[in-house]
């Protein structure tokens, strides 16, 4: 009896004891995901309806649900090469470079993550068109001395637009141990030669099963506060769930976490920080190019549809019988779009006509008689991120089919170009049809606003 009770006390001893190095371990190495003691079961309830999204949209809706960060693994992974990194607003386990990694013979990468629901650690840049990325395999070396090789690299050769530039993404498979880690270290090396980003620092993605998006945004801004909480609040009205603002500004000159702190604070807006510089030889639009696409490749799993838009566009329901985006969105045949495309409409006042208030809707009250022409550059997309492998402003480069929304009966865009300091690029058309809708809806969102607690 004595020897049976014995040996119960010494097993329960070397239980605890493992369990205390399990942990131990994991927090040497980056910890878990913030899924602490039942992250097997979430793992088993949800990873495999998330994996299920190419198919039919029959799963269940996943409750949204607050991150709790473990505040000793967060201080521990944010120390490490503190210089490097940014983390997004609100504070989760994802971290962001702060400038982009340029190496001699290696790519130029924007973003790494690792994806821990597709499984793989994914390095998202931009190349020039005669580097030949896709004929290269490059390796992921993992902190216990694994290795995996690249899965096979697309080639983006497509060019439209004034400013061609192209698209390079690397993945590699990711090992179990370190599916669900916070962060890890690790090293990518070109193959054919000896070059490797060394020892860097790989967060994960971000993404939870537990919170699923229908509709969300992901747009970039700099130094445009002021268009951000009207832009914010129309769109919230109309059915999207969750902003991601990818903020351009430098990190002792943005004011916009103040700006969007309500919008934070009540789970609507997610801030990336992205105040990367452009490469010699490329234009601005490297900085955009590679943001989309981190955006589009980090939410391939908890974003069925993506709308791409700056701060000064606004996407308008046509049908009054149908006043959320979402409706538009529900037919089985949209499934294997890429894309659904929403064809532009300048809006804003002529000439003679000196605008009044500090709503920009209130302020452009005018448009233009047509639509601006499909494929000329000004169109935006409501897009599939499952269904897109690479993507530039306007457009799918590589990735499903497109569809176009009927401006007149569906979806239009509605472009406030005449309020954007921007720099114009191209001519206006004559502000020549006075057009009330947009500001009808404008007085709805108020309405609902003010009712809302």
């Amino acid at each position: 009896m004595f020897r049976r009770k014995f040996n119960s006390q010494i097993l329960l001893l070397v239980g605890l004891l493992s369990s205390m190095a399990l942990f131990t371990y994991l927090l040497s190495t980056g910890g878990i995901y913030y899924y602490d003691a039942d992250f097997n079961l979430h793992i088993g309830m949800h990873l495999d309806a998330i994996l299920d999204r190419q198919g039919s949209r029959g799963h269940p809706r996943a409750t949204k649900k607050k991150l709790v960060l473990d505040e000793k693994v967060y201080d521990r992974y944010r120390a490490l090469n503190k210089s490097m990194y940014r983390y997004s607003v609100p504070r989760d386990y994802s971290c962001f470079f702060k400038d982009k990694l340029q190496g001699p013979d290696m790519p130029d990468v924007h973003s790494a993550f690792a994806d821990p629901i597709a499984g793989y650690v994914a390095f998202i840049g931009l190349k020039f068109l005669k580097q030949k990325w896709h004929s290269e395999v490059f390796a992921c070396e993992f902190p216990d001395g694994k290795l995996t090789k690249s899965n096979p690299i697309i080639d983006d050769s497509r060019s439209f637009g004034i400013m061609p530039q192209y698209v390079v993404v690397i993945t590699c498979p990711l090992p179990d141990r370190y599916r669900w880690r916070a962060y890890f270290n690790m090293t990518l090396r070109r193959l054919s030669i000896d070059a490797a980003y060394s020892n860097i620092t790989v967060c994960t993605s971000g993404v939870s099963p537990e919170t699923q998006y229908q509709l969300a945004i992901c747009t970039m801004v700099k130094s445009a506060d002021s268009f951000i909480p009207e832009w914010l609040d129309f769109h919230r009205f109309v059915g999207v769930e969750h902003v991601f603002i990818y903020d351009n500004e430098n990190e002792g000159d943005t004011k916009l976490p103040t700006t969007v702190k309500d919008y934070v604070d009540k789970g609507f807006v997610t801030i990336v920080p992205w105040a990367h510089s452009v490469s010699r030889y490329k234009t601005y639009l490297e900085v955009q190019i590679a943001h989309e696409n981190d955006c589009i490749w980090r939410h391939k799993y908890d974003v069925d549809w993506m709308i791409k838009i700056d701060v000064d566009e606004y996407i308008q329901p046509m049908d009054a019988q149908r006043p959320r985006i979402t409706d538009y969105l529900q037919d089985e045949l949209l499934k294997s779009l890429g894309a659904l495309r929403v064809q532009n409409w300048f809006f804003g006042h002529p000439r003679h006509i000196t605008p009044r208030g500090n709503s920009t809707i209130t302020r452009n009250l005018w448009r233009s008689e047509k639509p601006t022409h499909q494929n000329t550059g000004h169109d935006k997309n409501i897009l599939r991120p499952i269904n897109v492998h690479y993507f530039k402003i306007h457009n799918v480069k590589l990735g499903g089919d497109i569809m176009s929304a009927d401006p007149y009966k569906e979806l239009r865009m509605v472009h406030f170009r005449v309020d954007n300091p921007r720099a114009l690029r191209f001519e206006l058309p004559d502000f020549n049809v006075r057009d009330k809708s947009m500001l009808r809806l404008r007085d709805l969102v108020r309405a609902s606003k003010s009712r809302s607690p």
